[in-house]
């Protein structure tokens, strides 16, 4: 591939043909600068670009770009929630603005009008932030394949994400939630149990929702994390857990182990009862034994676990605005109060990074810093004594 370059007017440009394909020759032309030189770089970065399999992006639009990348690159290779969000940023936040552009006439002012403009609906940082990663995670890809030779978002200011802090019940909150559950009743019972191995593991919805006798090592005091099942807006689906992380294995007190082998007696007399009508839950073509599940075997839908704890939070009388993820935040911030190093809670709660930990449970660790600045304030001053000049 050769190429030359040759001054018109005021500026100067440069040219190369490409390959012949069936016997057909086509020649690129572009500008390429003010001088000679930059002409010179420009055709040198060019030829190199389509040596390499650059595709120039002359009749992509955004639309049918996100599209692919979506059905054939994030649903293939990520979370299958993470591709229904994904979907859902776009079609609701995104495309309604950049849909038409084509791939290489994005330009960095249109996504700061999105993002304003989506901003002035009172949507938070967070959301905000989200947006602005699918359409970078999009465009990275873009430049990965050489569809575009840039990233266009790097050029604009991200969106901060607004801190966040947990909403968590103190041990005598939980107690009154349990409190307020109908022993005899079987819903009531197994949701009971539910709670207390949530609020002692520090499990996601999912987990807990997917959670196998196999994943219990009574010999050990072990419980081993490695499914989720979750609801995709469409259907139940059961996976792995968010992360590489996040399939852990977590000790669990001798308590807790009693209390599940009387659930599992108590599950054994419904499979007794039911005999043949016992549902067996089947997910991927293989068949899960689940902890929790309806007296007839079927698994528990994991929106209920939202549902339920809503309405029993209600029940209550609690006055506090807390929702069943708040048990694992809840669970790491009690271990932190007594004394509990990070590394460990980030381990037990599945973090693929410490600074995860950290930025959720900031609050807490100000009160510990305040705690430990009392401690150390009485070591050193055991009698408050006044230093007089």
């Amino acid at each position: 591939m050769e190429g030359s370059v040759r001054k018109k007017g005021s500026r100067w440009y440069y040219s190369f043909e490409l390959p012949s394909i069936d016997g057909k020759r086509k020649r690129i032309e572009r500008c390429g600068g003010k001088t000679k030189k930059e002409a010179l770089e420009a055709l040198n970065e060019a030829m190199y670009k389509y040596a390499n399999g650059f595709v120039e992006p002359k009749k992509l639009t955004y639309d049918a770009y996100v599209t692919d990348w979506l059905e054939d690159y994030i649903k293939e290779n990520r979370k299958i929630n993470t591709y229904e969000r994904y979907k859902s940023i776009y079609e609701h936040k995104i495309k309604p603005y950049i849909w038409q552009y084509l791939l290489k006439d994005l330009k960095p002012i249109l996504i700061e009008k999105l993002l304003s403009a989506e901003k002035k609906k009172g949507l938070s940082n967070t959301t905000l932030e989200g947006i602005y990663g699918v359409i970078n995670n999009s465009l990275n890809r873009a430049v990965r394949l050489q569809i575009i030779n840039d990233n266009i978002c790097k050029f604009i200011e991200k969106p901060k994400r607004n801190k966040f802090i947990s909403n968590t019940l103190s041990i005598d909150e939980f107690n009154l939630l349990l409190s307020s559950l109908d022993p005899n009743e079987y819903a009531d019972y197994a949701f009971k149990l539910c709670l207390i191995v949530t609020m002692e593991l520090g499990l996601r919805r999912g987990e807990v929702a997917g959670l196998e006798w196999s994943n219990i090592d009574f010999a050990s005091n072990i419980v081993n994390i490695t499914n989720n099942l979750i609801y995709t807006n469409t259907s139940v689906e059961i996976g792995t857990p968010k992360t590489i992380e996040s399939e852990r294995s977590i000790s669990i007190s001798n308590e807790l182990l009693d209390l599940l082998k009387s659930h599992k007696k108590i599950q054994n007399l419904n499979k007794l009862e039911y005999g043949e009508n016992y549902i067996k839950n089947k997910f991927n073509n293989r068949e899960y034994d689940f902890i929790f599940t309806w007296k007839s075997g079927q698994y528990i839908h994991p929106n209920y676990y939202t549902l339920k704890f809503r309405r029993l939070v209600e029940k209550s009388g609690l006055n506090k605005k807390v929702r069943f993820h708040d048990l694992r935040h809840s669970n790491a911030t009690l271990l932190l109060q007594e004394g509990i190093d990070f590394k460990i809670i980030q381990t037990r709660l599945g973090h693929s990074d410490i600074s995860t930990t950290l930025n959720i449970y900031s609050h807490v660790t100000n009160e510990m810093q305040k705690s430990a600045t009392e401690k150390l304030s009485n070591l050193l001053f055991p009698s408050k004594i006044n230093i007089k000049k």
